[in-house]
């Protein structure tokens, strides 16, 4: 076959959209295709990442969106903001965000969201970004999908027509038209006007990084696309340990406030005031410290709160939208900053608790001067026997005897954070 005929044949090829195999016309969302030597559209080479750029809190402590020279992140505890480039990577002390909506972490979530006709995971996205970002095309990472067992147990072992069906129906959310229909079913059999044989991949490729099927997940993607580099994971904290109460200020288009228990489960109940109604309701609190909750108002509405809760820096923070009216807003909790401990406040609890029976004048009836050779009546003797302290008052809690000088748990737990924290004087 001469070259003349060659492009003669190719050109109406270049007419059709690879997602769509539409006519291309100003205005279809499928139109601008780039189609490779062979007539098949091909998958344009995403550009290598953006600077990596690190912030302390969680993912849930900042909002990021779009903004003009890139994106704008915002703390929301102390409204700080910072400016970052569109293509940037982000990453936070639980996750990561990835801004390169148009490279690597883009196509592989599209391709997530073509395959499995589903969210992406976090640790799998995070996998496939970095195979990505290392060398391998679109086509390679698509290849892996289609020999998965979950991606079988979607598509099953369709002919042609049928797998081009599913493929249309799940990524596109639509019945195929047959101008496209006929292109992608010829690409896959090898009977289009070149003689050009597709594989799944290919084709599953071709629809994922299709014009269309970009502008159906632009939304969902608008702020970024959260994942967990390779060799990453959540916070791996008990359950037990988020257990408490937490009342949280509610800021945006209201402000308001909720009231979150947490049970050793997991258990959620969230009450409170939010856009200008009561609003209440349950949950599951997710590993990681995680939660999406959707809480129903007294005026029939419905208001979601996302956010998560970081232990280490005492930190509960998020987003809440009422989804019924689309106002949206921010909510936070910090930790109580709990005041320095003082060794006076500790020993007015051993003269109040440990004295009365230890000391060289006991007050105990029946106890002898200095009973055992313990006494606690200066500094100096409290921090020689520190060690018998610790472990009869706060491990044990064997003393005081029988607790015949009512030594609270409070005190106690004082004692344990007196001894946590080294001592001080």
């Amino acid at each position: 076959m001469d070259a003349r005929r060659l492009c003669c044949l190719a050109l109406p090829l270049l007419l059709v959209a690879c997602g769509a195999g539409e006519q291309s016309q100003p205005g279809n969302p499928s139109a601008g295709a780039r189609l490779s030597a062979s007539g098949a559209p091909a998958p344009q080479h995403a550009a290598a990442p953006g600077p990596a750029i690190s912030f302390s809190g969680y993912l849930s402590q900042y909002t990021v969106a779009p903004a003009t020279g890139g994106f704008l992140v915002t703390d929301i505890l102390s409204g700080a903001t910072q400016l970052v480039p569109a293509d940037s990577r982000l990453r936070f002390a639980d996750t990561a965000l990835a801004l390169d909506l148009s490279g690597n972490a883009g196509q592989a979530y599209r391709l997530y969201q073509a395959a499995f006709k589903r969210k992406p995971d976090l640790a799998g996205l995070g996998y496939h970004i970095g195979t990505m970002d290392n060398g391998a095309p679109l086509n390679t990472v698509a290849a892996s999908f289609v020999t998965s067992q979950e991606f079988m147990s979607l598509y099953g072992a369709p002919n042609s027509a049928a797998f081009v069906t599913l493929l249309y129906a799940n990524v596109l959310g639509r019945a195929p038209d047959a101008a496209g229909l006929a292109y992608h079913v010829g690409n896959l059999d090898g009977t289009g006007p070149l003689g050009v044989r597709l594989s799944q991949a290919e084709v599953l490729a071709q629809f994922s990084d299709s014009p269309e099927n970009i502008a159906l997940l632009a939304n969902a993607v608008r702020n970024g696309i959260e994942y967990l580099p390779f060799g990453s994971s959540l916070p791996a904290n008990a359950m037990a340990e988020y257990a408490g109460q937490y009342d949280v200020t509610v800021r945006g288009a209201d402000q308001g406030a909720i009231g979150i228990t947490i049970q050793p489960d997991g258990t959620m109940a969230l009450f409170g005031h939010l856009v200008n109604q009561d609003a209440g309701g349950s949950g599951t609190l997710q590993p990681g410290g995680r939660f999406s909750v959707a809480l129903p108002t007294t005026a029939g509405q419905s208001v979601t709160l996302t956010g998560s809760l970081n232990l280490a820096a005492g930190v509960l923070a998020g987003s809440w939208v009422n989804t019924s009216t689309g106002q949206a807003g921010v909510f936070s909790w910090t930790k109580p900053v709990q005041p320095a401990l003082k060794f006076p406040q500790v020993q007015a609890i051993i003269i109040q608790r440990c004295v009365p029976c230890h000391s060289a004048r006991p007050t105990v009836p029946g106890f002898n001067p200095a009973p055992l050779g313990i006494r606690f009546d200066t500094e100096a003797e409290i921090r020689a026997r520190s060690t018998q302290i610790f472990t009869s008052t706060v491990q044990s809690q064997f003393m005081p005897w029988a607790n015949m000088t009512g030594m609270t748990q409070a005190e106690r737990d004082l004692l344990a954070a007196w001894f946590a924290a080294g001592m001080p004087p």
